[in-house]
């Protein structure tokens, strides 16, 4: 670029999709696009840092351990032959694409060289990386790549990725065989997903009250009252409008 376990069932869907959606828009080529005043701010803020430090990581990307995190990206970028300036941190504001804040830093720093990012929080992140000044073969296919797998993997983990992917020097085909496999189990989920929700339902309600399990007993017996309660409302309703009209007939009976 987990209380009860929740229904597995949706959780690989919307990972799947994500997957799929990633397939089809992820390009990690420099947007036109500058930043606005805010993002002109945060780029000032990442170039002062860069001047420093040619990797800036954030504590809230650093896993609680801002040292071994920092050590771990500096050797991940160690083997490229070009300068690299990383940044890893929380998601900027708005939502413009992250290339255009790497130019800004660019901007502002003067130094030419591989600019990477890695931004989000938690496990939503997004990698990014432009290139000035220098030539990085297989840059976009690189962080394409690595986009891919960033829901599942952890700052550092993108990062030697992406470096990963520039020093095969086959990002190409790393791409494509993330693509085929990310299509494969795309293809496998859909064949083994139930085709009919209707009968998913009534084989969960089979589930929820399957005797032998605890679970099972409990909501039979929370729904047998529930009948047993319903039964004895409605027979009392019944019983009451029944004697009513008895009564009714009684007292016109009594008037003639």
């Amino acid at each position: 670029m987990v209380r009860i376990p929740p229904n597995p069932a949706p959780i690989r869907l919307a990972a799947v999709s994500a997957a799929v959606a990633a397939l089809i828009g992820c390009a990690a080529a420099p947007a036109s696009a500058a930043p606005g005043g805010a993002e002109i701010g945060q780029a000032q803020f990442f170039a002062d840092r860069l001047a420093e430090d040619p990797v800036y990581v954030s504590d809230h990307m650093a896993g609680g351990d801002l040292a071994a995190t920092h050590e771990a990206m500096a050797a991940a970028v160690a083997p490229l032959d070009v300068p690299v300036f990383v940044i890893a941190a929380p998601a900027p504001g708005g939502d413009y694409r992250k290339e255009p804040l790497l130019a800004a830093v660019h901007d502002r720093l003067g130094e030419d060289g591989l600019y990477l990012s890695v931004t989000g929080g938690g496990s939503a992140l997004a990698v990014a990386g432009v290139a000035y000044g220098v030539h990085v073969p297989g840059l976009a296919d690189s962080v394409t790549e690595a986009n891919l797998h960033s829901s599942r993997t952890a700052p550092v983990t993108c990062v030697e990725r992406m470096v990963g992917n520039i020093s095969s020097g086959d990002a190409a085909g790393r791409l494509d065989a993330t693509r085929e496999r990310i299509q494969r189990d795309h293809a496998l989920y859909e064949a083994t997903a139930s085709p009919d929700p209707a009968g998913s339902a009534w084989s969960d309600l089979a589930d929820d009250l399957d005797p032998d399990s605890v679970v099972g007993r409990n909501n039979i017996g929370f729904s047998a009252g529930i009948l047993i309660g319903a039964t004895l409302a409605i027979a009392a309703y019944c019983a009451r409008r029944a004697l009513r009209r008895a009564a009714g007939h009684v007292r016109s009976g009594v008037r003639r």
